[in-house]
């Protein structure tokens, strides 16, 4: 958008001082030669300086070491697989192993704890759960079991890896963020249809890990 922006201003700049209906000799722009510069003709322009440059950039790129980098947010996601490893997309985790209902489950304990030991997982060791603010922004409302982009659902068979494929259980994931009412109670995200709901910190969910903002 910026490039885009930056590219209109020269071609108007191009123009100055004629006014957009204003009678000119010779202007930049006036295509037909009629002594005049249009909107129409405006386009035209923008459209030629254009040509030839690159469309934007996907949101979500692939990195080849098992995740997956957002350059909207700056997060960078954990793939899932379907081979048996901690990454595998059928594994579940509790939150915590009960009253005071600390971090304390197997999601921290049990797979953040492996992903971050030496030598860490893609070579971080910074792996934590996403906040439900940040699952909810891979939510794809147009896409529908699962209701996220094709990019955390490709390829995924039995045996596959994280570097082979990319896998998305069609059920609920823990967030990091408790409830602000009920202490034993955490938001949820379904990527199956994209709901987002309350469940008891002591019961099994599935987990995707993130690194990066909050």
């Amino acid at each position: 958008m910026r490039a885009i922006v930056l590219i209109f201003a020269t071609v108007l700049l191009a123009l100055r001082p004629v006014r957009i209906g204003a009678q000119c000799d010779g202007c930049e722009g006036d295509f037909n030669g009629d002594g005049e510069v249009t909107i129409n003709e405006i386009i035209v322009s923008v459209n030629n300086a254009l040509d030839g440059c690159p469309g934007p950039s996907p949101r979500f790129v692939e990195n080849g070491d098992g995740t997956i980098s957002d350059t909207k947010t700056r997060l960078q996601w954990e793939k899932k697989s379907d081979d048996g490893s901690i990454h595998d997309q059928d594994n579940t985790y509790t939150w915590t192993s009960g009253a005071p209902f600390d971090a304390d489950g197997t999601a921290f304990t049990s797979f953040l704890a492996t992903l971050n030991r030496a030598p860490c997982f893609a070579g971080h060791c910074d792996w934590r759960l996403p906040t439900v603010v940040e699952f909810q922004g891979l939510i794809d409302y147009a896409q529908f079991a699962p209701a996220i982009d094709p990019v955390f659902y490709t390829a995924c068979m039995p045996e596959c890896t994280v570097t082979t494929c990319s896998c998305t259980t069609l059920d609920y994931y823990w967030s990091m963020t408790s409830s602000a009412e009920v202490s034993n109670n955490v938001w949820n995200v379904d990527f199956n249809s994209g709901y987002v709901s309350l469940y008891d910190k002591t019961l099994p969910f599935y987990v995707r890990a993130v690194r990066g903002g909050s």
